[in-house]
């Protein structure tokens, strides 16, 4: 099992790559062509890294020496995955929201009933799974 800060790193390298990849993603893609839901994505992934970045920043932890090679590797996984209308976009966000709730339940096994940042993670967890819907199998937050 990883440690907590690990586990919280690891999820905000996540977070903040897929949030990079989305915000890339806009520029390109046109009304009607998924962009609702990658819009929708993004607006949500904001408010969950200010949360995980408080916690770091409160363990001490440095985001910016996180930051680059996860943003980087996938903003390119992005733009050269040939996403085209609505159907390749959302394919390409159940692929990186799939990897974003396996990330979510790394960072949750750590903590134990009561802590707060369980209880973060979880209500993020779960309003990530809700909020996609049918895009991402159903699971079990902790």
């Amino acid at each position: 099992m990883q440690s907590k800060n690990d586990a919280m790193s690891e999820l905000w390298r996540v977070l903040s790559g897929t949030q990079a990849a989305y915000e890339t993603a806009l520029d390109d893609l046109d009304d009607g062509a998924g962009k609702d839901l990658v819009s929708e994505v993004t607006a949500m992934r904001k408010e969950n890294i200010g949360q995980v970045e408080k916690y770091l920043s409160d363990a001490g932890i440095d985001t910016s020496a996180l930051e680059e090679p996860e943003r980087l590797y996938s903003a390119l996984d992005w733009t050269s995955a040939g996403i085209e209308g609505p159907d390749g976009v959302e394919a390409q966000v159940r692929k990186y929201e799939a990897d974003v709730l396996d990330a979510y339940d790394r960072a949750i096994e750590p903590y134990a009933a009561g802590d707060a940042e369980l209880q973060f993670l979880t209500q993020q967890y779960e309003a990530l799974s809700e909020k996609l819907g049918g895009l991402t199998p159903d699971r079990a937050a902790a």
